[in-house]
């Protein structure tokens, strides 16, 4: 293990034999951190916190302290990170809120500089935050959702997987799998096609899926009645199903309607008129 003299590593802490961690970096009691991982200088971990294997922690990121939560009263709460997580410079990650509870990031995920996850997130794999991205409390991310710079997420928010949030954009509702989010206030601005090639979503998903949402936002129907649709249309392949089931178990509601007049994205990436 190649601990910085100027580290402070706290008995108790479990580190792997070859972790490596910087200068003034300040490592909890009841912290975790797997093999081959490496904690830059400044860098805080703090609460039950659990750190995979080869993750990167950049300078100045700060783990596991109090969520920014009136209610907390010092429960013994945490944060789970998974194995290959990079989180760089000055990002924050607060632990749950309720005894027991966890804050957790899996597996891949790339978290860069001044993103914020609050208490008690869920982000699944291969999620991307850009710069100063921000998460509000109890936020779900979906697998493979990418978000830009400056985009922000009210709490309890649902994110499906394979969404693609643009820059200074975000959201106070629940973002619908493989959709594509843009503006302030946000729309849906189309179906996220390149992030599905790259996710090797089939062909016929990809079709099943534009004509899904044609169905719940060109056809004039409302939601229930767009969804009534796709179920009674029969043969549904899983991804619209997970679409419909989206919709089904929402609690703050979809977001809505194109702002624009547009249909969406076409197969090769560019825009229908």
């Amino acid at each position: 293990m190649a601990v910085h003299k100027t580290a402070l590593v706290a008995d108790g802490a479990q580190i792997a034999p070859d972790v490596e961690i910087g200068p003034y970096a300040i490592i909890g009691p009841n912290v975790k951190i797997g093999e081959r991982s490496k904690i830059g200088a400044h860098a805080v971990i703090d609460g039950i916190t659990t750190i995979g294997e080869d993750c990167k922690i950049f300078v100045g990121a700060s783990i596991g302290l109090e969520p920014q939560d009136l209610t907390y009263k010092d429960e013994p709460t945490g944060v789970k990170i998974g194995n290959r997580v990079t989180i760089r410079e000055y990002a924050t990650i607060h632990r749950a809120t309720a005894v027991g509870g966890f804050t957790t990031i899996e597996d891949d995920c790339f978290l860069m500089n001044y993103t914020h996850v609050a208490h008690d997130c869920y982000v699944e794999k291969g999620v991307i935050m850009a710069n100063g991205a921000t998460l509000a409390g109890h936020v779900h991310v979906g697998p493979s959702t990418v978000m830009a710079g400056q985009a922000v997420f009210h709490q309890f928010v649902r994110i499906g997987r394979l969404s693609m949030i643009s820059g200074f954009s975000g959201s106070r509702q629940d973002v619908p799998p493989f959709s594509m989010v843009a503006g302030n206030p946000p729309y849906i601005h189309g179906v996220n096609i390149i992030g599905m090639r790259r996710a090797k979503v089939s062909a016929d998903a990809r079709t099943a899926i534009k004509s899904a949402y044609k169905v719940l936002y060109r056809s004039g129907l409302n939601f229930s009645q767009a969804i009534a649709q796709l179920e009674e249309e029969g043969g549904v392949l899983p991804e619209v199903q997970e679409i419909i089931h989206f919709y089904q178990t929402t609690k703050r509601g979809v977001l809505g309607l194109y702002s624009d007049g547009k249909t969406g994205e076409s197969e090769n990436g560019h825009e229908n008129g």
